[in-house]
């Protein structure tokens, strides 16, 4: 059977070691939301590049329309004025112009799904963040009630209860000894002194009679 000593040892060792694995844990749970934390700004510049790459098109796609218009007026002009040449090119740089637009109507309609989706993307990131965040505080809370718990009933083990109940019965089991052997020798010692006590009488009584006799014999011859 191991000693108290030795139990309440190997009790703190397993506990040392349940904390170290709890605190491994909680530092992976750390920083795995740390992680997700870490890339929120990223991805936040992700997802605004994609807009500001939204706007550019948006003003490509108006400076072409604009221009479209610019040479449309001017091909009314060259023509009011006979001039059908200059009307042709103003007429020609228009289409160009429209064409341009046209392209970038296109690229603006694929990227404003590109940024809804992105968006979308990091909203749900933004949400699992939160609710990482959100478990892993919860789960932190509830690992330090079981930790708070395991000190515990580790400490009020009975393990630890039948060691000190094996201490007190091997106690109990000394004393009845000792207590044993003292009344031993307390009844020895009580014989002695009786013994040397009806000695000690008897000596005293003969020689009492001793000295009754010699006065009476002493009397008697005066």
């Amino acid at each position: 059977m191991k000693g108290i000593k030795e139990i309440s040892e190997q009790i703190r060792e397993n506990i040392a070691q349940f904390l170290e694995a709890v605190e491994g844990t909680e530092a992976f749970l750390n920083a795995a939301v740390l992680d997700m934390k870490k890339r929120l700004p990223e991805a936040k510049e992700l997802v605004a590049t994609a807009i500001a790459e939204e706007q550019r098109l948006k003003r490509a796609y108006q400076g072409a329309v604009d221009a479209a218009k610019v040479w449309d007026n001017k091909a009314d002009v060259a023509e009011q004025v006979g001039n059908h040449v200059r009307a042709s090119e103003a007429q020609q740089c228009k289409q160009e112009y429209m064409i341009r637009a046209t392209n970038y109507k296109h690229q603006i309609d694929a990227q404003k799904a590109v940024v809804a989706r992105l968006k979308s993307a990091l909203h749900e990131f933004y949400q699992r963040f939160r609710d990482a965040a959100e478990q892993a505080e919860e789960l932190q809370q509830r690992q330090k009630q079981a930790k708070t718990r395991t000190e515990l009933y580790q400490l009020l083990s009975d393990e630890i209860a039948n060691g000190v109940s094996e201490a007190l019965e091997r106690a109990k089991q000394k004393l009845k000894a000792t207590e044993a052997k003292a009344e031993i020798l307390e009844g020895k010692h009580h014989q002695t002194t009786t013994k040397a006590e009806a000695t000690g009488d008897s000596l005293n009584l003969d020689q009492v009679l001793a000295e009754l006799k010699d006065d009476v014999l002493g009397s008697g011859r005066k």
